[in-house]
């Protein structure tokens, strides 16, 4: 119960706040991008081979740079943002002086990131759908008259997303921890930078803002990226656990 109360708390806060109207918003960066890419480089697109894979190649590229390059920031701005609502206004002696349990407010806040994270989510999977069909009518001849790829589609994003469970937990952690929303912000785009030039190493896999790119690529190539899955998964829930302890264990923050 007090776990639902929190969360009802978190839930009126948010609910007029830019971290909450971001979340539909976001995927749209790379729709459009991508859009933009496959209407100028049509030509590339033409052929039966090409043609007869054209969903999967451009849902996977639209999962992939969502995932290695506007997901770890997206998830670095909402953790921050979340976190700044009880920052901003040194609401932290005031919330810990309440008869609910610490550990409830930390979850609700871990769980309201990651409800926001995943709102994000099915947003992007209703717009590769409806950016294909549009496909389908402007640039007839691709291959996007074929059925679109449901389950594939809700696959890449649907465990993609539970990959990024152990970065979700990293970053509200961080957010919550220090108040300042520049030391927040400095870390996510660290870590993304560093995940961009690690991608092609040996230490991708180990590396955990990597591991939704590497569930996207392994899923597209037909290969089980149930590593990463597992790291994201399990580590996510375990890092969630220590960021908790360690912030509820705090006589201020």
């Amino acid at each position: 119960m007090a776990i639902i109360r929190a969360l009802n708390a978190e839930r009126l806060k948010a609910k007029r706040t830019l971290a909450l109207w971001l979340a539909p918003l976001m995927p749209l960066v790379i729709i459009g991008l991508q859009l933009a890419i496959v209407i100028q480089q049509q030509d590339s697109y033409r052929g039966q081979d090409r043609a007869a894979q054209a969903w999967i190649d451009y849902g996977g590229q639209i999962v992939f740079l969502w995932t290695m390059l506007l997901l770890p920031l997206f998830i670095t701005l909402e953790s921050a943002l979340l976190a700044n609502l009880e920052h901003g206004n040194r609401q932290w002696k005031h919330l810990f002086s309440l008869p609910i349990p610490r550990g409830a407010i930390y979850a609700a806040k871990q769980v309201s990131v990651m409800a926001i994270i995943g709102l994000s989510m099915a947003a992007l999977y209703i717009y590769v759908v409806l950016s294909g069909l549009a496909l389908r009518w402007l640039t007839p001849g691709l291959g996007f008259e074929a059925p679109v790829p449901w389950w594939e589609f809700f696959q890449y994003i649907a465990l993609a997303y539970l990959a990024s469970w152990l970065i979700i937990s990293i970053h509200t952690w961080v957010g919550l921890r220090w108040h300042s929303f520049a030391v927040a912000s400095a870390v996510g785009i660290a870590a993304m930078v560093i995940a961009v030039f690690m991608f092609q190493s040996d230490w991708a896999p180990w590396y955990p803002w990597t591991y939704s790119g590497i569930v996207a690529i392994h899923l597209e190539d037909g290969l089980s990226p149930l590593n990463q899955l597992l790291a994201g998964g399990v580590g996510g829930v375990l890092a969630a656990l220590l960021g908790g302890w360690d912030v509820t264990r705090r006589d201020v923050l």
